[in-house]
């Protein structure tokens, strides 16, 4: 069986594609434009997946007329006549199936959250689908889900609250968040604004309050910003750290308001132990620690492709539990884009200097403090670099998140996040739970005592937390030997993981772009399966 997934999207599109119980390739329409969504708004707004769905034609001999079923949230007549403009290739009706927008979310997640037990399956974002929501909630059980709840959006959306909230402290929503999730960590409570937000966004049951604005979540911006200018006043933008604080403020408004939607939503099904979340939302890090604390679950799942760049499979995965539902199975990673061959690799790397594959070499560059980059196998989807396009470095100096923070053109408010061997979690970081979600580096967690000074560029200077990657032998065999062999040279198994990319660029995709870091100093050494090349 071969379907097709695609979806178009003002801040994601993309394809993948599934051939007899294997995920080919997923791909975004960044990767290859190399334009990431939000510098493009003005002129490019919905965007298509022409690029993504050719590059599955050239690469992976995808042909339309063999394809038994297309799939996206987009309806069924709306995505015949899409496929039709971009490809002069008309689907059959009979070959089209349509998922739901938060559906698509919520069956990736519960499907590959492994949970064998009920499962209580959570989707939030801003919002998005056809009968337009933003959020959904469904009882996943025996490989089915059924439906609970949901917030249309005349009820007010905790994603676009957290957008308002970016937009206000000088950010770009849909863009920044992770910037603000960053910044919140350096501030403190703001008691008289937390009470003036109050009624910005409130829980009342299973619901958020309403939204009347004429334009879609309308209210919760004018909310947002009438009171805060009402009882607040400019005066107040002149007080130290008040970006801050206000980041911080906001940030735990949000997260106060999602724990009490989701302890409601609990009450529903009680007998569940087990959380399976999606949607833009839990790319907040912050959020999914206090989540991941709560008693009544005994672990969380947090899909790695959590925001709309992972539609395009969740509709496959929605389609192939239509047709035959199946029990949930852990991904063993998510490294499902291109792997370019080693022709291709040794060809865009000519003009360098290249030696053999050495883990000691590795380690011993690493230990002069150098940055290196991993360009291997297949990409990651989703928006976390885990190990096959990620730059590496080490953590124990301060001043490497000043230097590594210029080359990349980052800001200084989100600390790097550390990859750590599998069996050194437990000496250097609070986490008892929920360990295969943070494989994924979904998850924010409290750094022991001993550990918060011995590992600077990758603790938040503040609250001292940690976006760990938790790094096994078998999710990333190369990764994990470079990480055994730092470990046996200084006794910590830590180092620098950052995505392979500088600032407003997508992550990288072809060995030229990998090539292109190099020949521009941003990284010293690149590592491949077919050597280390070096200037």
């Amino acid at each position: 069986m071969k379907i097709l997934g695609f979806i178009i999207g003002a801040h994601s599109c993309g394809a993948a594609y599934y051939v007899d119980n294997e995920i080919k390739a997923v791909i975004e329409e960044e990767r290859l434009t190399r334009i990431k969504p939000h510098t493009d708004y003005d002129n490019n707004f919905e965007r298509y997946p022409v690029q993504s769905i050719r590059h599955l034609i050239d690469r992976f001999g995808l042909k339309l007329s063999e394809i038994d079923y297309f799939t996206s949230f987009l309806p069924t007549q709306t995505g015949i006549d899409i496929f039709k403009a971009m490809y002069n290739y008309e689907i059959a009706p009979e070959k089209y199936v349509h998922i739901d927008h938060h559906e698509s979310h919520a069956i990736f997640s519960y499907l590959t959250s492994g949970f064998q037990e009920d499962t209580l399956v959570f989707c939030a974002d801003a919002s998005g689908g056809v009968n337009a929501h933003s959020s959904k909630t469904y009882l996943g059980s025996k490989g089915k889900m059924t439906y609970l709840d949901g917030l249309n959006t005349k009820r007010r959306s905790l994603g676009h609250f957290y957008a308002a909230l970016t937009e206000l402290v000088g950010f770009r929503r849909l863009k920044d968040e992770g910037k603000v999730v960053g910044l919140a960590g350096h501030g403190h409570l703001w008691e008289r604004l937390y009470n003036v937000w109050s009624d910005v966004i409130k829980i009342e049951g299973t619901k958020t309050n309403e939204d009347n604005h004429p334009i879609e979540s309308g209210e919760v911006y004018v909310d947002m910003y009438t009171k805060f200018h009402q009882f607040i006043g400019s005066k107040y933008w002149k007080n130290k750290n008040v970006l801050e604080d206000i980041a911080h403020t906001g940030q735990r408004l949000f997260e106060d308001r999602v724990i009490s939607l989701i302890n409601n939503l609990h009450a529903k099904v009680p007998h569940t132990k087990k959380l399976a979340l999606s949607g833009g939302i839990f790319s907040n890090v912050k959020l999914n620690k206090r989540i991941n604390e709560l008693d009544q679950f005994d672990e969380i799942y947090v899909l790695p492709p959590m925001g709309d760049e992972g539609l395009a499979l969740g509709c496959v995965f929605g389609t192939l539990n239509k047709l035959n539902p199946n029990p949930p199975k852990r991904l063993d990673n998510v490294f499902l884009g291109t792997e370019y061959t080693k022709e291709e690799v040794l060809n865009a790397g000519k003009e360098f200097k290249r030696i053999d594959l050495d883990i000691d070499f590795v380690c011993e560059k690493l230990l002069d403090r150098k940055i290196l980059a991993l360009y291997q196998g297949k990409s990651e989807h989703g928006p976390r670099a885990l190990g096959n396009r990620s730059i590496i470095c080490d953590c124990t100096h301060k001043e490497t998140y000043g230097i590594l923070n210029g080359k990349l053109e980052r800001n200084d408010y989100m600390p790097f996040a550390p990859a750590i061997i599998d069996e050194d979690v437990d000496k250097v970081f609070h986490l008892t739970k929920s360990k295969y979600t943070a494989e994924f580096m979904t998850l924010l967690v409290d750094t022991k005592e001993e550990w918060k000074e011995k590992i600077p560029t990758v603790v938040h200077p503040v609250d001292k937390t940690a976006r760990i990657q938790i790094v096994t032998k078998e999710s990333n065999p190369l990764f994990y030997q470079i990480l055994k062999s730092y470990q046996k040279h200084t006794g910590i198994g830590i180092l620098v993981n950052t995505s392979f990319n500088v600032h407003n660029e997508p992550i990288v995709e072809k060995p030229e772009e990998a090539f292109n870091h190099l020949r521009n100093g941003i990284i010293d050494y690149l590592v491949t399966p077919y050597g280390i090349f070096y200037c």
